[in-house]
């Protein structure tokens, strides 16, 4: 008899427990304000996926996170913050193939906010870059003529800067990509910190291939046919 009461008081608890963690957890996703019914990842410092119950842990222990989200389709993606780490010293590079691509709702230099979900159904090719990245600028010409061959696909290049720099790049280097920007929670949790960064979105919204940086010194012929390589390959892992 002791044993059974024991045990019931052992699962009264637990149960308990459980209730009042799923408590704080729509609260605390409530106070994110990204609509009804929200979809949220958590991630820890090295983008693996964690329950809101360690997620909030280390926020007790003072922790801080950076998100991205998409209230018009009702997710979000957080990942907490290296130690001591601000906004732009995001961690380490962590979405490999097969991952979930954040959601987003970024402001699109050609006008109007832009969301994953419009790219749905399509392979998206994304660049990641910043005005002043001298390899950025010397990839302009490459994605510029992969867009041309590949009408089937969509083309974003995303910076974490602001719309007039955005803009100025735009201008100076003649990048025909829509351009979103003002895009630093995105960057932070995808945990990009090398430039430019290329990355493939298959139809279904999953990371399909990944690539850090591009040779300044090839020339713009060998920089095409690496491009196309890797797209071709990536496209070929995830059929």
């Amino acid at each position: 008899m002791r044993r059974l009461i024991l045990l019931l008081l052992i699962c009264l608890a637990a149960s308990t427990r459980a209730a009042s963690s799923s408590q704080d957890e729509q609260h605390f996703v409530a106070s994110l304000h990204v609509g009804n019914a929200p979809r949220v990842r958590y991630l820890d410092a090295d983008g693996r996926p964690l329950d809101y119950t360690a997620f909030a842990l280390q926020l007790h222990r003072g922790s801080h996170y950076s998100i991205t989200g998409d209230s018009h389709a009702g997710m979000a993606m957080l990942r907490l913050r290296p130690p001591g780490a601000g906004p732009g010293q995001p961690g380490r590079f962590a979405f490999g193939r097969g991952a979930v691509f954040p959601p987003f709702a970024l402001p699109s230099w050609q006008g109007g906010m832009r969301r994953l979900d419009d790219f749905r159904g399509h392979y998206i090719l994304i660049s990641f870059f910043f005005a002043e990245c001298a390899p950025c600028m010397a990839e302009v010409p490459t994605l510029n003529a992969y867009a041309r061959e590949h009408g089937d696909m969509d083309f974003i290049a995303i910076t974490y800067e602001d719309a007039a720099t955005a803009h100025r790049f735009v201008n100076d280097h003649g990048l025909t990509w829509r351009v979103l920007y003002d895009a630093q929670a995105l960057t932070d949790t995808l945990g990009i910190g090398i430039y430019p960064t290329l990355m493939l979105v298959d139809p279904s919204g999953h990371v399909a291939g990944a690539a850090v940086g591009m040779s300044m010194h090839d020339d713009s012929a060998k920089r095409l046919a690496d491009l196309r390589g890797w797209i071709a390959q990536w496209k070929r892992a995830t059929q």
